[in-house]
């Protein structure tokens, strides 16, 4: 199967919270017929606008590596961030890094969703009312109400493809969404855990 899974919100998404930022693993897809080892290290490579960007994903990932007892090779420490390096040198860099896995992440869009929260309204007796019909008659009564109001969230979009690199093969490829991250770090922290976590249950990597 060479297609991403659309998975069902409320039976295979994987949520993760990192500083009260919510992620989702909305796609993925993984190869059913990888028997490799578990890989024991991974060179994360992060395509992002910025240097700033990038580092901050790769430290993101590479903590989280980190405390599952995977070693984490940030591609920024061997790649030059300022070209593209061609197919033989980004070849030589990974195989230099001994690393079992790289995976290559990039943001895939910032949407704007806008949705209606509706308002509420409820009644409360006047005090007068409790004085009779009478009083209730002259106060009537308050109406207390709250207006609905338009809410404009954020979506981040993040793919990340992994590969065995003895093999070359894309074993393991997923789509991330982010909903409102206060920081670009709270992003990376979030997203890093949810395809960790991901990636630990499939098997990808190694357990501690």
């Amino acid at each position: 199967m060479n297609q991403f899974v659309k998975l069902s919100a409320a039976v295979l998404c994987v949520a993760a919270i990192s500083c009260g930022t919510p992620t989702s693993l909305v796609q993925r897809w993984s190869d059913p017929t990888f028997t490799g080892a578990p890989g024991e290290s991974m060179m994360i490579i992060a395509l992002a606008k910025s240097e700033r960007n990038q580092l901050t994903w790769e430290g993101a990932f590479s903590n989280i590596l980190r405390a599952v007892k995977v070693k984490p090779i940030a591609g920024s420490t061997i790649l030059s961030y300022q070209a593209a390096a061609d197919e033989a040198t980004l070849k030589q860099a990974v195989k230099n890094s001994s690393a079992d896995l790289v995976a290559i992440t990039r943001l895939v869009s910032v949407d704007k969703e806008q949705t209606y929260v509706p308002g509420s309204s409820y009644y409360t007796p006047s005090p007068m009312a409790y004085g009779g019909y009478y009083g209730y008659y002259y106060s009537s009564y308050a109406m207390v109400s709250t207006p609905g109001y338009y809410q404009t969230d954020k979506i981040y979009s993040v793919e990340t493809n992994v590969y065995d690199v003895k093999t070359e093969k894309l074993i393991w490829s997923g789509v991330t969404e982010t909903l409102n991250p206060e920081t670009g770090q709270d992003a990376a922290n979030s997203i890093a855990q949810t395809i960790v976590d991901d990636m630990l249950a499939s098997k990808i990597i190694k357990t501690k």
